[in-house]
């Protein structure tokens, strides 16, 4: 492997990997995954998020090209979205000729749950900022966040539930739309990890679980309001179960 500016690159030609998530759902801990035992490099990362050049988001063809230039070479270095799956319209059978895309989802309880906590560090507008993670769960996408979705939600649950229902979709079609659920990485590691050889054509070089603080966004205090907040996780899942089970029911959460 060779580093070239900001990117590494390997010796032979491999696909370039892109790591796609709804946010809090154990990103970098594929990211780390991939670095650890397919030698691909989490840190840095390519952030597809805040780029170095200029993209129209909005305008499906030219995010392919862009990911496309990123990836002429053998690049080792991991891409990163959040982006939901219709700013790739029409694009992604021609970016899997030369990506592989692992979507990683979460349980939405945890991921409610983790996100509303995110939210109360930024000082900023970044999303709801709420009592509680199910009254989170409940609002309306607002802030920042919504730079990776292409329409509005009613609630951040239905949010969720678009955001997984589109990749889930683009992987029914695609063998290069790799979908992971994180509670599969973390509870049986090594066998998914070994899952990942067909897609990227080569058994892992090692079997290594990456550290659960390295690389990795902090999620926030138990009680970020400061108010004697908790999360009340039955009543959560029972919102979530109500609200998006039959998603919940497609990944094996309810």
């Amino acid at each position: 492997m060779r580093v070239d500016g900001n990117f590494a690159l390997f010796q032979e030609t491999r696909p370039a990997v892109m790591v796609v998530s709804h946010e809090r759902s154990g990103t970098h801990f594929l990211m780390n995954a991939l670095a650890s035992c397919y030698g691909y490099v989490s840190s840095p990362w390519i952030d597809f998020d805040r780029p170095t050049f200029n993209i129209n988001y909005f305008y499906a063809s030219e995010v392919r090209e862009v990911l496309l230039a990123i990836a002429d070479r053998p690049m080792a270095n991991v891409v990163k979205s959040h982006h939901s799956v219709e700013f790739f319209a029409g694009q992604l059978e021609r970016l899997t000729e030369r990506y592989v895309l692992f979507v990683i989802c979460r349980d939405p309880v945890g991921v409610m749950d983790s996100f509303w906590r995110f939210i109360h560090q930024w000082p900023w507008a970044e999303g709801p900022k709420t009592l509680d993670a199910k009254s989170f769960a409940a609002a309306e996408p607002c802030g920042r966040l919504l730079r990776y979705q292409m329409r509005q939600h009613s609630d951040m649950l239905h949010r969720w539930s678009a955001h997984a229902e589109g990749w889930l979709a683009a992987a029914q079609k695609l063998s290069r739309v790799v979908i992971v659920r994180y509670e599969d990485l973390d509870s049986n590691f090594e066998a998914t990890i070994r899952g990942f050889a067909e897609h990227l054509g080569r058994a892992p070089a090692s079997i290594v679980r990456p550290a659960r603080d390295y690389n990795v966004i902090p999620g926030g205090p138990r009680d970020p309001t400061g108010n004697g907040s908790s999360t009340d996780l039955a009543a959560l899942r029972q919102l979530c179960l109500e609200r998006v089970g039959p998603t919940m029911s497609r990944l094996g959460y309810a």
